[in-house]
């Protein structure tokens, strides 16, 4: 796909897929969107399936496995999805269009969250940058997503497995420091939800 030419290359070679996607799933999710899914993502399903990608920073994972995280992640805009982790544990969502508030083209965009410094950062609608440029400048993922931890670390941890991340142990919220002496690797979704409960809210728009 030439909108994402560049993370193909880098990645077909050396990508761990977890599993296909049917094109069930893919249709469903068309139509939850009402045609606004992004292209770059359904190709990615398509031709990849759910995986680890970015030797190690991205996975893109399957929806239905982090509905959980908004009990934790107040929603903007409905419909709202995960449609990726970081090697940080962070949060990659899809965001639809009902409920806008400022203006009528507000939604249809993708959103990270850094679930380490609760924050939410707006990607936009562009995901093809995200993940043709952004996901591989270094400067990028330190600046914008925080990422240096990851960036010292990765040669010396273990490689990430699907649903796996970087944690810091024990979590910020319980009184961790965030030093990369404390990053272990750790199950994502029980360290999200470690930090959810902790905090009560990762994103409280309340």
């Amino acid at each position: 796909m030439e909108t994402i030419q560049q993370f193909i290359n880098r990645n077909m070679s050396t990508y761990q897929q977890h599993s296909a996607v049917s094109e069930e799933t893919i249709a469903r999710y068309d139509e939850l969107f009402k045609g606004k899914f992004p292209k770059e993502l359904t190709w990615i399903w398509r031709n990849m399936g759910f995986g680890v990608f970015e030797d190690g920073y991205l996975q893109i994972v399957n929806p239905e496995e982090y509905t959980f995280v908004f009990e934790y992640i107040d929603k903007l805009l409905e419909p709202t999805i995960i449609w990726g982790i970081t090697a940080l544990g962070d949060l990659l969502l899809w965001e639809g269009n009902d409920n806008w508030t400022i203006a009528a083209d507000e939604g249809d965009r993708a959103a990270f969250v850094n679930i380490r410094q609760p924050k939410k950062n707006i990607i936009g609608a562009e995901v093809d940058v995200y993940l043709d440029i952004l996901v591989n400048d270094e400067d990028d993922l330190i600046d914008t997503y925080k990422a240096k931890p990851y960036l010292e670390m990765k040669g010396k941890l273990p490689k990430l497995h699907y649903g796996q991340c970087y944690g810091y142990v024990p979590a910020l919220p319980l009184g961790g420091k965030a030093s990369n002496n404390n990053l272990q690797v750790v199950d994502a979704k029980s360290y999200i939800q470690v930090i959810g409960q902790a905090i009560g809210k990762i994103i409280d728009l309340g």
